[in-house]
């Protein structure tokens, strides 16, 4: 059972329109929904049935040290970033939905809508981003960190199009053993890779900015659908595979011309 910690516990599957031909009908109970305005913030919770937990501000940068992506024992992004056209999405200028276990933020200057949930089955956070406008996204992950990137390993896959990142000081225990942590960013439409910081950053936002290390960039163009996968996996390769059983639950065929999902297709 997945659980959203605000005011209400949720049990459907998530993103049942994209994963599902016929959706989950939601109970009436799943089918509150609570307003944030904007300019104001709540703390949220998601988890999963993997042990993966994902705790957040709805109108602001995340600004606790508890909060983030975490899995089991080890917390691995501390946050991300939006850019549009080069500036950093302001999540205090979205209206916030929390609706069943999904966030959706909608900021209407720019008329661009950002959905977040985690998924049942597998061990991902998906943020799925909807534009009117045909405009280049950027989004940086922001990863948990003392060091500032010096205990990283870092590996952009140009064939599978996936940013790896190894925290090496990081273990997680398990019950049968202690296995380091990777977190793979990838999206679809496919983006390309840049390193360096980010800008503005917003640093002054970030209480615990000094345990936040930015790998780069994945640069994607919205067309009118993106979507990011943050997946976690004990290697680059079981990265690779959790990527892969996500995209055939999305009946995404990477090598398939243009392919026919609701509201996504390659640009």
């Amino acid at each position: 059972m997945r659980k959203v910690i605000l005011l209400w516990i949720a049990t459907n599957g998530i993103l049942a329109n994209l994963i599902f031909a016929q959706p989950i009908q939601p109970s009436s109970f799943e089918k509150k929904i609570l307003v944030i305005p904007e300019g104001q913030s709540r703390t949220f919770m998601f988890t999963n049935r993997l042990g993966v937990f994902y705790y957040g501000e709805t109108g602001s940068p995340n600004s606790s040290t508890f909060q983030g992506l975490s899995y089991l024992t080890e917390k691995i992004l501390d946050d991300y970033v939006i850019e549009l056209n080069g500036v950093e999405l302001s999540r205090t200028k979205a209206e916030v939905q929390l609706v069943g276990d999904k966030l959706i933020r909608s900021y209407k200057s720019c008329s661009i809508e950002e959905e977040v949930a985690l998924v049942d089955s597998l061990p991902i956070l998906i943020v799925r981003l909807k534009s009117k406008q045909k405009t280049p996204v950027a989004v940086a992950p922001l990863i948990a960190s003392s060091e500032r990137g010096q205990a990283f390993t870092l590996d952009w896959s140009s064939a599978d199009k996936i940013l790896h990142i190894n925290n090496t000081r990081v273990l997680v225990q398990n019950a049968d053993n202690n296995s380091q942590v990777w977190i793979g960013v990838y999206s679809y439409p496919e983006g390309e890779y840049s390193s360096g910081e980010i800008e503005p950053f917003n640093q002054k936002s970030r209480l615990n900015q000094s345990d936040i290390f930015c790998p780069g960039k994945l640069n994607v163009y919205l067309e009118s659908e993106a979507v990011i996968f943050f997946i976690i996996g004990n290697s680059k390769n079981e990265v690779l595979k959790i990527r892969n059983r996500m995209l055939r639950k999305l009946n995404i065929e990477l090598q398939k011309p243009r392919p026919q999902i609701e509201g996504v297709r390659q640009a």
